[in-house]
């Protein structure tokens, strides 16, 4: 379980994610391509939580500008009706500190690509992807750390 008080910490990269050191909302974008189901974050409590973001690939179009520092409560408690996030321990073998950002929309979890069934449409979901982008990038602009 990880607790309210605890801070996660979100890998940034440019150019996408950071422009100009200010953080765009692709930042907290759930990648399509892979079906991704939750938003990756490393768990600043743990002692390999920096090593861990510098293991993650990097390649032309993707190069590691630093990290922001979110923390669990704020998270859980942001308030967009029907919407609710959770952070939840997703370690594994090489990677210690990994956890992931969930959200869950009126009962159905957030899978970047899929459309969910309580949304009318493709545009109301953009619409609605876009909100939580922006709470989340509201959280995370007033820690960014360049490495």
């Amino acid at each position: 379980m990880i607790v309210d008080d605890e801070n996660v910490a979100r890998a940034l990269f440019s150019p996408k994610m950071v422009v100009n050191g200010i953080l765009q909302p692709e930042a907290f974008k759930l990648r399509s391509t892979i079906s991704e189901d939750y938003l990756s974050v490393m768990r600043m409590s743990i002692c390999s939580w920096r090593e861990d973001i510098m293991a993650i690939p990097q390649h032309k179009k993707r190069i590691l500008y630093g990290y922001a520092s979110l923390n669990v409560g704020e998270i859980r408690n942001i308030v967009l009706n029907g919407v609710e996030f959770d952070i939840i321990d997703c370690s594994n073998r090489t990677c210690l500190s990994h956890a992931g950002i969930f959200v869950v929309v009126n009962g159905e979890k957030l899978v970047g690509g899929r459309l969910l069934k309580s949304v009318s449409d493709a545009s109301a979901q953009d619409f609605l992807e876009l909100a939580i982008q922006r709470k989340l990038v509201d959280i995370a602009q007033k820690n960014v750390c360049a490495l």
